[in-house]
């Protein structure tokens, strides 16, 4: 084989490109962390699963995919919370899936950050990173959507969709949600006079109250009003045609996380950000059991 030239005269004389500036180097990413966290049940992926998680992995190749496990979820907690074990343990202790699944999404966001996807969500094709508004890049600590926000007749209650949320790492908002969480948990344990073992879905109440979108809901508004020492209530984020941001919490309009559970009129739609994610409702967790065997 030959060997490769020798570089000419030039090439060797030609001076070296001059530094870069300080002022001039590449800034440090101050976004939502790239990263794409699902979690994984007993059986794993179903062909279905696959092509709903496709869309969304396919079209964010700069995004770090993170699968975790059962197993890998309950390191992540102990690691987490190693100066907690009131927190370590009974999360260990909880016999119901989709209660571990549900906290363990937070703890998750609240130690490394990034984008959380149910394994039933596909995207819509437009980057995650065009998901916020530019002027809101690097302000938003936390992103939320509304599941019920707008065109319902009646009295309804309003709630963030949890299927889809996006953190920064550390973000105290995460933190209020898994407090409150465990709070009631203790409650419900003298209540019932039972141990964390024994718990069961009954016990516990509405699924969504506990652990789900109405907890991530009431949890955002406790440590908005917190942040901003006054009271934030729903009043203040919704009937939103566009991402609005309070504090640091960054609100979507229904139309963005979950389309089709929110009803609007052609020129309300005209307004509106692109449709971002679709939810398929496979509900895996919904039997007795609160989730796969």
């Amino acid at each position: 084989m030959l060997a490769p030239p020798e570089p000419t005269i030039p090439e060797l004389e030609q001076e070296a490109p001059p530094a870069v500036p300080a002022t001039h180097a590449v800034e440090e990413y101050k976004g939502i962390p790239r990263k794409l966290w699902y979690k994984l049940g007993p059986h794993g992926m179903s062909d279905e699963i696959r092509d709903w998680t496709k869309t969304c992995i396919d079209s964010n190749p700069g995004y770090e995919v993170m699968l975790m496990t059962g197993e890998s979820g309950d390191d992540m907690v102990k690691r987490v919370f190693a100066s907690r074990p009131d927190i370590v343990e009974d999360y260990l202790a909880l016999p119901i899936p989709i209660f571990k699944a549900d906290i363990l999404r937070y703890v998750m966001l609240y130690d490394q950050g990034g984008v959380w996807s149910d394994l039933d969500i596909s995207c819509e094709g437009v980057p995650i990173d065009e998901w916020v508004p530019e002027e809101h890049r690097e302000t938003a600590d936390l992103v939320v959507g509304w599941e019920f926000d707008w065109g319902w007749p009646g009295k309804f209650v309003r709630q963030f969709a949890s299927w889809t949320i996006m953190s920064k790492k550390g973000s105290t908002h995460m933190m209020q949600v898994i407090d409150d969480i465990f709070e009631t948990l203790h409650q419900k344990l003298v209540e019932h006079n039972v141990t964390v073992k024994d718990v069961t879905l009954e016990m516990m109440g509405d699924v969504v109250d506990f652990s789900g979108p109405r907890r991530l809901t009431t949890g955002v508004y406790k440590s908005l009003s917190k942040q901003l020492n006054q009271t934030i209530g729903e009043d203040d984020l919704s009937k939103i045609l566009q991402p609005k941001l309070v504090g640091d919490v960054l609100v979507m309009p229904g139309r963005s996380f979950a389309a089709s559970s929110n009803t609007y009129m052609e020129e309300e739609e005209a307004q509106m950000p692109p449709k971002l994610v679709q939810h398929h409702y496979a509900g895996s967790w919904k039997n007795e059991k609160g989730g796969e065997d």
